[in-house]
């Protein structure tokens, strides 16, 4: 078993480095081998995209443009349904998605969502909006700022981060 793991492991740091070498194969320098901190340096953001599922697409897309107070551009694409987050000037796109193999949960992998100079404005509009606090406007440390978790319309768990 811990050779099956210590093999995946080596097999996906092999995919992540030929990705990387794959993505700078147009420099005028191929690198042969990538260092994590190569790896790191060359990435603006580790996250490049999310999906938050739905099941109620026209409910998701009115809370978060409710609580976000932004405009979401919706589109079908090959039968899902799609809501586009606003990424001009954004280093990470968003997207509200209904659609087969699209399950709501609060279980698994937690985005935090820029809760702007103080999430508490946000925070505000959550229950408002039909979804459910789940943890309010808690300090993290000075220097990190403040951190909350909601529950959306549609069942996930969604955390908010700023610094006020």
């Amino acid at each position: 078993m811990k050779k099956t793991i210590m093999s995946a492991g080596v097999f996906l740091a092999i995919g992540l480095i030929t990705c990387t070498n794959q993505n700078n194969a147009n420099s005028q320098v191929s690198k042969v081998e990538a260092t994590p901190k190569q790896i790191s340096d060359n990435m603006k953001s580790f996250i490049s995209i999310f999906e938050i599922p739905s099941i109620e697409f026209s409910r998701a897309v009115t809370f978060y443009q409710s609580i976000l107070d932004i405009k979401i551009e919706e589109i079908d694409m090959q039968g899902t349904q799609m809501g586009l987050f606003p990424s001009e000037g954004q280093m990470v796109s968003g997207i509200i998605v209904k659609g087969e193999g699209y399950q709501p949960s609060s279980d698994g992998v937690v985005i935090y969502l820029n809760g702007g100079d103080n999430l508490q404005v946000i925070l505000d509009k959550v229950e408002a909006n039909g979804g459910k606090i789940a943890l309010p406007k808690t300090l993290i440390d000075e220097e990190n700022g403040y951190f909350a978790m909601f529950i959306d319309t549609e069942g996930n768990k969604i955390g908010l981060h700023s610094p006020n």
